[in-house]
C-alpha cells in the first residue's frame, strides 16, 4: 500500500485506481514540473523507496496508483545510495543503485495498465556506465509499441517490427557516473529523444535490426529475462512516465525540474539560446540563457516549487570540474539533511559560470586589478546568479579539488559584485571555514542587486590561488595510452608532482610522479604516460607538493577511451571486495595477482566469484591484476 504524500487543500485532486479515465486525467496534486494531466507513474529515490537492499519502489505520483516495482529475490535486490555518497554525482541527492555483477533490478511484469500508449513520453535520470546495459524497457503490447533506454548510448523505440533508434556520444562536461537527463515521447518515425534537453538525432530509422527485443511490463537495472539481460551498472534517480501527448512547454517544465533538482544543465554548456531556459511550474522563467550571456556554464540551483514537490536545499553542477555548492543558508551533508526551509513557495536562486580556470594567470591583468581594499588577486571563474523570489541567506562553498594553492584559508574572501567586471565596490565576506572537502563561507547574500561572485586572496605570495602553471592537457596516445603534458612558467619550493586518475572524479589514485625543478623562472615542460587506462571515462589531475609538503591541485581532465578488450576494477581503493569488469566467465581461472613490485600472490581459496574479487585478506598496499595481456591495478586500504 502507497503512503500517499500530504496534499496541499487548493489542489483538490481526484484518486483513481489503476485504470485510467481517458485522456488528460490529472490523479494527483502533484507532479514533475506541475504536469499532472497523464501523468501515469512517478518514481523518485528520494521518496516510497521500501527496504535497502530495495524489494519494492513505489509510485509517488499519477494515475496508476498500484503498478510497483518489485524484487522478490533478496540476492537480486538493488540498493539505495543516499544523498551525501559522492553527492556531486547526483547533486546531493539520493538514487537506486544497479549492480550487474550482482544482477539486480526491479520490475512489473504486469501490461495492466498502459503507461505510455502510442503517444506518451518517459523521464529518466540515469548515469552510464556499462556498455550496452539497460536502463529500463517497456512494453504493454509488443505488436504496438516497444521502448528500451540504454542511458550508455541508445534510446530506442518501435510501433510493430519497426525500430526508431537514436544513438548518441555523452557530452565530455559530465562524467559518466554523474546523473543525465533522458526523455523519450512518441513512438517509431515520429518519436523524439533528448539528452539533458538536446536533440538526439535518428540513428537508425526504420531498421528492423534494432527493434527492441524486451516483454511486456517495466524493467528497471536490465532487460527483461529471456531478452539478453544487459544488467546495468549503475544508479537511477528517478523515472516519469505519461500516457498522452504532451506539448514542447509541458516538457520543458518537467525537464526544469529534474535539472534543478540533480544538478543538470539543460542543453549543455553549449545549449544557449532560450529553447533552454529553466522555467517553474508557474511558468517563470528562473534561468534566462540569453539575459545570462556569457554565464552559461554548468547550471545548478535551489528551490521550492510545492506544485512539483520540489524542495532543493542544496546544490552543485553535475559537471567535470565545477566546484561551487550554495546551501540555503548552510551546506550539510546531503539535500535531506539540510533542514532550513524556503520563506516561501516559487522561491529559486540558480548560477551559472564564466567558464574560466578556478586559478590566477599571471598573463590576465584583470585577475588583479579593480579590486577591493586589501584584495591582491581574484580568480578567473566567476559565477553569476539569478535569483526569482528569493531573498534569503545562504552558504557558498568551494571544492578542494578544483583550486590551487588555498592555504591557508584564512586569506581567502569571497566577493560579491554589481556588475562582475568592477570589483572595487564588491562585498568581501572572510571567515572562510574547512568542512570536509570544501571551503565554505556562510551568511551570503546573493540578489538581482549583487548577483556575481568569486574567490579571491588577500595575501598573493602566502595563498596565492594562481599556479604557475602555463597549461595541463591529457588524450588519447598510442597503444591504448593517455599522454599528460603540463608546463610551468615558473615554480618555487616545487619538490614534485604526482599523477592521479579517476574513475568517477571523486576517488582518486597516484599513477606516479615526476620530481620538480625546485625553484625556476624559466619554462618547463612535463609528460607522463598512464600506460593502462581504465575503460571508459578516465579523470586526470596533478598534485603539486611543495618542500615543505603543501600540496596544490590543478583542473581535472577528462579521456574517455574504448572499454573493448581491456578489464577494470572499482571501487579502488577497496577494503573488502573490488568488481572486476570485462572479464568474461570463462577467464574467471586465468586471473593472476601481483603485488606493486611484481611478485605473484597466491589468491585465497574462493577469492573469485562471479566477477567480485574478495580482498579482505589482503595487506594493505598496490596490487595489479592480469588477465592474459590486460593489466589493471587497484588500491587495498
Amino acid at each position: 500500500m502507497n503512503t500517499l504524500r500530504k496534499i496541499t487543500p487548493f489542489f483538490r485532486p481526484i484518486m483513481f485506481g489503476v485504470a485510467f479515465l481517458g485522456a488528460a486525467t490529472a490523479c494527483w496534486g502533484q507532479a514533475p514540473g506541475g504536469v499532472t494531466s497523464n501523468l501515469s507513474v512517478w518514481y523518485k529515490a528520494d521518496l516510497n523507496v521500501v527496504g535497502d537492499p530495495i524489494d519494492a519502489w513505489n509510485t509517488s505520483g499519477g494515475c496508476a496508483v498500484g503498478y510497483q516495482l518489485t524484487q522478490g529475490v533478496a540476492a537480486y535486490r538493488p540498493c539505495l545510495k543516499a544523498g551525501d555518497m559522492n553527492y556531486k554525482l547526483y547533486n546531493y541527492n539520493p538514487r537506486v543503485g544497479f549492480d550487474a555483477a550482482n544482477l539486480t533490478w526491479l520490475e512489473n511484469t504486469s501490461n495492466s495498465p498502459d503507461l505510455y500508449g502510442t503517444d506518451g513520453s518517459i523521464f529518466l535520470v540515469s548515469d552510464h556506465d556499462i556498455t550496452n546495459a539497460t536502463g529500463l524497457s517497456y512494453s504493454a503490447n509488443l505488436t504496438t509499441q516497444r521502448i528500451q533506454l540504454k542511458p550508455t548510448f541508445r534510446l530506442q523505440t518501435s510501433t510493430g517490427l519497426f525500430g526508431y533508434t537514436a544513438d548518441f556520444t555523452p557530452p565530455t562536461e559530465y562524467p559518466v557516473n554523474s546523473a543525465a537527463m533522458f526523455t523519450i515521447w512518441g513512438l517509431g518515425s515520429g518519436a523524439m529523444h533528448r539528452l539533458n534537453s538536446f536533440p538526439i538525432a535518428c540513428s537508425f530509422c526504420g531498421v528492423p535490426l534494432y527493434n527492441p527485443s524486451i516483454a511486456l511490463g517495466l524493467h528497471v537495472g536490465r532487460n527483461a529475462a529471456g531478452a539478453g539481460g544487459e544488467y546495468l551498472d549503475g544508479e537511477l534517480g528517478e523515472i516519469i512516465f505519461y500516457k498522452g501527448p504532451l506539448t514542447t512547454a509541458e516538457v520543458d517544465l518537467i525537464e526544469s525540474y529534474l535539472a534543478v533538482k540533480y544538478g543538470i544543465t539543460r542543453g549543455g554548456n553549449m545549449g544557449l539560446d532560450a529553447a533552454y531556459n529553466y522555467v517553474s511550474a508557474n511558468g517563470t522563467i528562473i534561468w534566462d540563457k540569453p539575459l545570462n550571456t556569457g554565464y552559461n556554464n554548468d547550471i545548478a540551483g535551489i528551490g521550492r516549487d510545492d506544485a512539483s514537490a520540489l524542495i532543493q536545499r542544496q546544490s552543485i553542477s553535475v559537471n567535470v570540474g565545477e566546484s561551487a555548492s550554495v546551501g540555503l543558508v548552510s551546506l550539510d551533508a546531503s539535500n535531506a539533511s539540510n533542514g532550513n526551509s524556503f520563506d516561501s513557495d516559487d522561491s529559486f536562486l540558480l548560477w551559472g559560470n564564466n567558464g574560466l580556470s578556478h586559478q590566477t594567470d599571471f598573463s590576465d591583468p584583470i585577475s588583479f586589478m579593480n579590486l577591493p581594499p586589501g584584495i591582491e588577486a581574484r580568480i578567473q571563474r566567476i559565477w553569476k546568479s539569478q535569483a526569482t523570489n528569493f531573498s534569503q541567506l545562504v552558504t557558498v562553498g568551494f571544492e578542494l579539488s578544483a583550486l590551487v594553492g588555498y592555504m591557508p584559508i584564512g586569506n581567502l574572501r569571497l566577493l560579491v559584485d554589481d556588475d562582475g567586471t568592477d570589483w572595487s565596490n564588491a562585498v568581501v565576506y572572510s571567515d572562510a571555514v574547512l568542512d570536509g572537502n570544501r571551503i565554505e563561507f556562510a551568511g551570503v547574500t546573493l540578489n538581482a542587486g549583487r548577483p556575481y561572485f568569486t574567490l579571491a586572496t588577500t595575501n598573493y605570495l602566502t595563498t596565492p590561488l594562481p599556479i604557475q602553471l602555463l597549461y595541463f592537457s591529457a588524450r588519447p596516445a598510442e597503444s591504448d595510452a593517455v599522454q599528460l603534458d603540463w608546463a610551468t612558467a615558473s615554480e618555487t619550493n616545487n619538490a614534485w608532482f604526482d599523477v592521479e586518475r579517476s574513475w568517477d572524479d571523486m576517488n582518486y589514485e597516484s599513477l606516479g610522479g615526476l620530481p620538480g625543478a625546485g625553484n625556476s623562472l624559466t619554462r618547463l615542460d612535463y609528460r607522463f604516460m598512464d600506460r593502462a587506462p581504465l575503460p571508459g571515462t578516465n579523470y586526470y589531475r596533478i598534485k603539486q607538493v611543495d618542500l615543505d609538503g603543501a600540496i596544490t591541485y590543478t583542473e581535472v581532465r577528462a579521456v574517455t577511451m574504448e572499454r573493448s578488450g581491456t578489464i577494470s576494477v572499482f571501487p579502488s581503493p577497496a577494503s573488502d571486495v573490488v568488481h572486476i569488469v570485462g572479464l568474461e566467465p570463462e577467464e574467471q581461472l586465468a586471473v593472476e595477482l601481483f603485488t606493486a613490485a611484481g611478485a605473484q600472490v597466491t589468491l585465497p581459496n574462493n577469492a573469485l566469484s562471479e566477477g567480485l574479487f574478495d580482498v579482505s585478506t589482503l595487506p594493505q598496499g598496490v596490487y595489479l591484476i592480469r588477465v592474459g595481456d590486460r593489466v589493471t591495478r587497484f588500491v587495498k586500504e
